[in-house]
């Protein structure tokens, strides 16, 4: 059955994977791209930009900088350390909760997330999914849906699905420091690195 889906984007190689793969189901996407003060903003909304274009969607952007700028976090406040202060109190909650809000407003109540198998955070868990949607559905009086179609996926099957369809990686950005080039230090740097090689270990065997 097609759906209409805010999908939460953020021009990283995870959320691209999702939206190419709803798209390629059927469903019609609305993604949703949120500053909420990350240090990568500027490069991520880039990002997002052209990955979007290259799928024929049009993303919208939120601006909630004001959470991250007043939250201390490695990913939002560049004198804290990138990798080992990488935690954001709530931030997948604020996401899909702005996701609901605005799919709200849009007669939509199915909103997608890009998590992955390997949960680093609490917000990232299967757990934590259903209570949030239990919670957002009944903050709003009506059935919410949260889809995770990456969920059963882990950052090499990501970039193995992105090169199996031909999706452009280099239109993604990653680095959650939002330097022009990636820092390789940050948690995400450094998954993407690790997945990059193995997957061209076994391209080579």
């Amino acid at each position: 059955m097609t759906m209409k889906i805010i999908a939460l984007a953020s021009g990283g190689v995870d959320s691209s994977v999702m939206m190419l793969l709803l798209k390629k189901q059927g469903h019609v996407l609305f993604p949703l791209f949120l500053d909420y003060g990350q240090l990568s903003r500027k490069k991520e909304w880039i990002a997002c930009q052209n990955i979007c274009r290259h799928l024929d969607l049009d993303p919208y952007r939120m601006d909630v900088s004001g959470f991250g700028e007043s939250i201390p976090s490695g990913i939002t406040n560049s004198r804290l350390d990138i990798q080992k202060q990488a935690f954001l109190p709530t931030r997948n909650l604020l996401f899909l909760t702005l996701g609901a809000a605005y799919g709200y407003a849009k007669s939509i109540s199915v909103t997608a997330i890009g998590l992955l198998s390997n949960p680093i955070f609490p917000d990232q868990t299967n757990e934590f999914i259903r209570a949030t949607q239990k919670a957002i559905s009944t903050s709003l009086g009506i059935d919410v849906e949260i889809l995770t179609p990456s969920i059963s996926l882990n950052k090499f099957d990501t970039l193995r699905l992105a090169r199996k369809y031909k999706l452009p990686l280099d239109l993604t950005y990653s680095c959650h420091l939002g330097k022009q080039e990636p820092c390789g230090r940050c948690i995400s740097c450094k998954e993407r690195l690790v997945a990059e090689e193995y997957l061209s270990k076994g391209e080579t065997t």
